[in-house]
């Protein structure tokens, strides 16, 4: 039975079943050439702190995905929100504090007790941490021409742009990018199912659908269509949540705990022949 007819049964059984077409599984876990750990190891380390880089490296993901933001004095700093109240112990939006005020911010204590002191990182620390090590990928929070030139100047001096992947969300960052990291790998981020098409013009590699969109069964074939590969997140990982992922034939995953996902994918691959 082909792997994408058996959709139904894989989610009936994922919890119970490790695969129920242990050939095709294999080969759709093989296919996935890409893992890329969300904000570096989100799930057992506060997310975009050095802490979770580091479990993100040690995990043997391809990427460490981070998120970029600018301070009021221009530097780039890694923090999800525009605010830096849900992750730290401080308040206020992040493009309103200087980098000297941000790092004086514990950035682990709201994750738990033995992640206090934790920092909000710079993407140069990130950069230097990884290289050599892991790839990068910057899930770019803003827009302008002005902020693409700060990070492809970071990217090329502390950085490796050919390890680099870049999470795109709009048709201008994709073009800007693509003419100056032309070597960085794009995964375009689309806000809506209506930019498919769009985005594989304007030169992204790859497209991210959320699990949510899958089951409109047109998406896939979309994509497919444009000749792009496939991202989509994979929570934190497990059986569960990978195999009905795989009947999609994604080329790359990401996980909040990409240790798991690397052993599941292993796991569902088989002993190497």
């Amino acid at each position: 039975m082909p792997l994408r007819l058996m959709l139904p049964f894989l989610l009936l059984t994922a919890t119970v079943c490790p695969a129920a077409d242990p050939l095709d599984t294999a080969k759709a876990a093989a296919g996935v050439k890409e893992v890329i750990g969300h904000m570096g190891s989100a799930g057992d380390r506060p997310g975009n702190t050095l802490a979770s880089y580091r479990r993100a490296i040690e995990s043997s993901a391809h990427a460490g995905e981070t998120d970029v933001r600018t301070t009021k004095d221009g530097s780039l700093v890694c923090i999800h929100d525009a605010d830096v109240d849900r992750t730290t112990d401080g308040k206020g939006k992040v493009a309103e504090l200087t980098l000297a005020e941000i790092k004086k911010l514990d950035a682990g204590v709201k994750f738990d007790a033995k992640s206090k002191g934790e920092r909000v990182p710079t993407l140069r620390e990130v950069l230097e941490l990884s290289k050599g090590k892991i790839g990068v990928m910057i899930d770019l929070k803003e827009e302008g021409e002005e902020y693409v030139k700060k990070i492809t100047a970071e990217v090329r001096e502390f950085g490796e742009p050919k390890r680099l992947v870049l999470g795109i969300r709009s048709v201008e960052s994709a073009k800007l990018f693509r003419k100056l990291l032309p070597e960085a790998r794009q995964i375009g981020l689309v806000p809506t199912t209506a930019d498919i098409e769009p985005f594989a013009k304007a030169g992204v590699n790859a497209i991210r659908l959320w699990p949510k969109w899958l089951p409109d069964e047109t998406l896939v074939p979309r994509v497919r269509k444009t000749g792009l590969e496939l991202h989509i997140g994979a929570g934190m990982g497990t059986k569960a949540e990978v195999l009905p992922l795989l009947v999609h034939l994604p080329e790359s995953l990401s996980s909040d705990d990409p240790t798991q996902l690397v052993k599941t994918l292993a796991e569902l691959r088989g002993p190497k022949k």
